[in-house]
């Protein structure tokens, strides 16, 4: 019997969302792509827990038998599955295919057989003009995440424009099940690169932007599948391989992979190969061959799926509703959890101003343990004091990527005395004499990205104070940095402690950004505005923000988050699907007193807003007016701690399956249950 190793996967899983604070009067959302403000994968709290937005990742159990609903199994749908041995039988596009510029979706079907090298290219897009630049477009493979050799391997999206500086590699958050189908997809619309496995998002990011490749470098793209010019080769099945020229949503990618093919969908279709006739439009590589038919086992037709899906609003297995019943209704899940966290306290190099007090670390540190150790969640305090005055003295960023400095646009985020108001792009154009550029004096007028920042006079240590002119990106001596710059410099990772840094933000009411628990950066940390930090009247943002960090949505989600009237997380009524997925807090809309909305406020039909829950820590109330969680987040927060956070708990043990066994097969002298 197989019984319970598929459902121990279940203690690893992920997701993402970002948001910001004001002085706790305004709490407004800020969507990503019109404040910019935040990263993919932070939350961000504006004073008053302010500006908050969303994004995603996640880790699902793999999905371990495929079943095609009834009328879908025919040949039309399945095609063939072709099997790549690794040795001579990668396929490229034929020329005359068109491949897309920008946009892009691919997505099929993958049986990996075990023991893949790392990294392995299932498919990929290269460049063949430019031998010297080998990771010029994308690749979708196996690789593994851990530094002893081949460990852990994942599937893996990574991404490099023409433009890029450096390649983007984002992976899931569970290793891949060899010898088993899996449906992975990646998409990418020209700021978004997203991976999707068994229809669930589990990687995001949004460091890539603009098109893949210019037009005048069409001819030197190739795509293949199989492997790539460097032996990377894959070995396993692949079956019914779409790319379309648009990114499809997750409910298109859901659609495809259950066999729907809708007519608008197959408008931007490049190509659906189903490898019946792979000859058509594919070439196969220098003395290779085609890859052979797969004869074995078909993906489990007509056996049951036993996947855990989360719901469409949803990202793990967390969201998937029987999970969450159990974790609710059944104490053994929601037993005490001690959970390590480490404040990073930054000094000058004689040991003064400190960035925080020893009083407001200690003050934040009991109202954070009064607000979670009722609900079984203690937080055990860690404070790492650092004598640095190089950083002391420089402007560390909340939500500005520093690959954006000096890009030519006026990145809000980034807009920022210290960074120069992003280089001079985010202020009217100053005009610099010529003989006051690289006069041994720095020129305000002269210390923009038009000119070479006084031609480095403003960088330079003998002729300035760096930490207030230095505004080159590309310098050393800049006096900003972002916080992952940080964590690097202070080579702190988030394996055993959720540290918790202090950073500013071009928005001075910033005051809090977390990462949701299933994205890229999810094992990191949590960012706070030292303004706010541990004062009276703000130490419920951090509450806040760890609710980010374990799961909990707004309770506004579901009205005031949402992108239309017919957006599928609409919240009507209290629910698991919808909404911020808690069945305990009605729907509201995103409102700062302490009271239900007034008249007035109604969002998609909703004249009146009762019995809401303004009192909750995911509201946008003040201090004086939050005081509570729900018993449904209070079973996702338990739940996130189980399957993300294992590793920051110092007496973790595995926790009780929060699944009932299931038969998923039949036969007439055996059975088998999950």
């Amino acid at each position: 019997m197989k019984c319970l190793a598929i459902i121990l996967v279940l203690c690893t899983g992920c997701e993402c969302g970002t948001v910001p604070r004001k002085p706790r009067s305004k709490r407004e959302l800020v969507r990503i792509r019109e404040a910019k403000a935040i990263l993919p994968g932070a939350c961000g709290t504006r004073l008053p827990r302010g500006k908050r937005s969303v994004s995603g990742l996640d880790r699902r159990l793999p999905r371990q038998r495929r079943s095609i609903p009834f009328g879908e199994n025919s040949n039309s749908y399945r095609g063939r599955a072709v099997y790549f041995t690794g040795r001579g039988d990668q396929m490229r596009l034929k020329p005359g295919v068109e491949i897309p510029k920008g946009n892009f979706t691919l997505q099929m079907w993958v049986k990996a057989e075990g023991g893949q090298r790392s990294p392995t290219v299932i498919a990929g897009l290269f460049d063949k003009c430019f031998y010297a630049s080998s990771d010029r477009g994308w690749l979708v493979g196996i690789k593994s995440v851990s530094d002893q050799g081949n460990r852990d391997p994942r599937f893996f999206f990574s991404l490099k424009t023409d433009r890029a500086h450096k390649v983007t590699s984002i992976h899931s958050n569970a290793r891949y099940m060899p010898n088993h189908w899996t449906h992975v997809a990646v998409t990418y619309d020209g700021m978004f690169m997203k991976l999707y496995v068994n229809g669930a998002q589990t990687a995001v990011s949004r460091e890539q932007s603009g098109g893949v490749f210019s037009p005048l470098t069409q001819k030197c793209k190739v795509l293949m599948v199989g492997g790539n010019a460097l032996n990377h080769n894959y070995r396993g099945s692949v079956e019914r391989l779409g790319f379309w020229r648009q990114a499809l949503t997750q409910r298109q990618i859901m659609r495809d992979l259950h066999g729907h093919e809708d007519p608008d969908d197959q408008i931007d279709l490049v190509i659906r190969e189903t490898f019946v006739h792979p000859a058509k439009k594919w070439l196969a590589v220098k003395d290779g061959s085609f890859p052979i038919q797969d004869e074995g086992p078909r993906a489990g037709f007509g056996s049951l799926d036993t996947t855990l899906e989360p719901p469409p609003c949803g990202q793990t297995v967390c969201d998937n509703t029987e999970v969450i019943r159990n974790y609710n209704h059944f104490w053994s899940f929601r037993q005490p959890k001690t959970v390590r966290y480490r404040v990073v306290n930054i000094y000058d190099n004689i040991k003064h101003n400190p960035t925080v007090s020893d009083q407001q670390i200690h003050l934040q540190h009991q109202h954070l343990n009064e607000a979670f150790s009722m609900y079984n969640i203690t937080w055990e305090l860690t404070v790492r004091n650092i004598s640095n005055s190089s950083l002391f003295n420089r402007l560390v960023l909340a939500n500005c990527d520093i690959n954006k400095v000096g890009d030519e646009d006026c990145d809000p985020e980034c807009n920022h005395t210290l960074t120069g108001f992003d280089a001079g792009y985010c202020k009217p154009r100053t005009q610099c004499a010529e003989e006051k550029q690289g006069n041994g004096v720095c020129d305000s007028a002269c210390n923009s990205e038009n000119y070479g920042y006084d031609n480095g006079d403003c960088c330079n240590p003998r002729i300035t104070d760096v930490t207030k002119t230095c505004f080159n990106p590309a310098s050393p001596l800049r006096a900003y940095l972002d916080v992952k710059e940080l964590k690097e410099i202070l080579n702190l990772d988030g394996s055993t402690h959720l540290n918790v840094f202090f950073a500013n933000s071009s928005d001075e009411d910033l005051a809090g950004v977390a990462t949701w628990p299933w994205d890229k950066e999810a094992l990191t940390h949590l960012v706070l505005n030292p303004s706010f930090y541990g004062m009276f009247g703000h130490t419920h943002t951090m509450i806040h923000e760890i609710g980010h960090s374990l799961g909990l949505y707004h309770v506004f989600r579901g009205i005031s988050e949402i992108e239309s009237c017919n957006d599928e997380c609409l919240e009507t009524e209290p629910s698991l699907e919808t909404g911020d997925l808690c069945a305990d807090t009605n729907p509201t809309p995103k409102y700062k007193d302490c009271q239900d909305p007034e008249p007035g406020n109604e969002t998609c039909g909703h004249h009146k807003f009762v019995h809401t829950p303004f009192n909750n820590y995911m509201s946008y109330a003040e201090d004086d007016c939050t005081d509570s969680f729900t018993l449904n987040q209070v079973a996702r927060m338990h739940c996130y701690l189980d399957l993300i956070y294992q590793t920051w708990q110092p007496d973790y043990r595995p926790p009780p399956i929060p699944m009932p066994p299931r038969v998923v097969e039949q036969e007439q002298d055996s059975i088998t249950i999950e």
